[in-house]
């Protein structure tokens, strides 16, 4: 387990790169930023990669879309399974964090490509706290977390290696029958870590709402 004191660190230095992010700081040492906390809708939390990706994507959103933008760990840590096991820390500690806050249901939990996994380990905490998620997402990647929970697989179409149902389109459909109880693939009109740009935002938002939208449906019918 990682000690108490890298995770501190690494929240320290989460927080230097989010303090110019918009919102109300939350989290440990103000890590995240809740936004819209008001709104109707259940909140959407989500995991980025630069400073420039949440202030696009809340300005795409419904006004009554409550918001919380989270930070992965890029640019603060090298890929690798220390990596991995200090973001999945830290997805802990930020849900216990937020629990207090949060509605109970909460409407989607994602992040793009290396933020993703993280967002899963959240999504995972915050029903371990009783909260209902309704969809988890990714971009670029398929998480190699499994949990109870639908989830929206969004690919950009001109970055097909970062696709692996380009590459095995049936081991890949099994493997993610093992991870999620229902998923959906849906596709961005663009490159690896291109999604937040203007002309891209609005078909990755239209996805997000599509498949939350779906998920009420269904619930509605039961």
């Amino acid at each position: 387990m990682t000690s108490g004191m890298q995770i501190d660190a690494t929240f320290r230095s989460i927080a230097r790169l989010t303090k110019k992010w918009p919102g109300r700081a939350v989290g440990p040492h103000g890590v995240a930023r809740y936004l819209n906390s008001g709104g109707t809708l259940p909140p959407i939390l989500w995991f980025f990669n630069a400073e420039q990706e949440p202030v696009n994507f809340h300005a795409a959103l419904n006004p009554e879309q409550q918001f919380v933008a989270l930070r992965s760990l890029n640019l603060i840590m090298k890929p690798s399974p220390e990596r991995d096991e200090v973001g999945a820390e830290m997805a802990g500690h930020l849900a216990d964090a937020l629990t207090g806050m949060l509605p109970r249901d909460i409407a989607l939990v994602g992040g793009n490509c290396q933020g993703a996994p993280y967002a899963i380990c959240l999504a995972q905490r915050l029903m371990d706290l009783g909260h209902d998620i309704q969809s988890v997402a990714a971009i670029d990647t398929i998480p190699d977390r499994a949990i109870t929970v639908p989830a929206l697989l969004n690919f950009g179409v001109e970055a097909p290696e970062r696709n692996p149902f380009m590459q095995d389109q049936y081991v890949t459909q099994k493997r993610v029958e093992n991870l999620f109880p229902a998923y959906e693939q849906a596709s961005l009109p663009c490159g690896h870590g291109q999604y937040f740009r203007a002309e891209n935002l609005p078909y990755l938002i239209a996805n997000i709402e599509n498949f939350i939208g779906a998920r009420i449906r269904a619930e509605e019918h039961l």
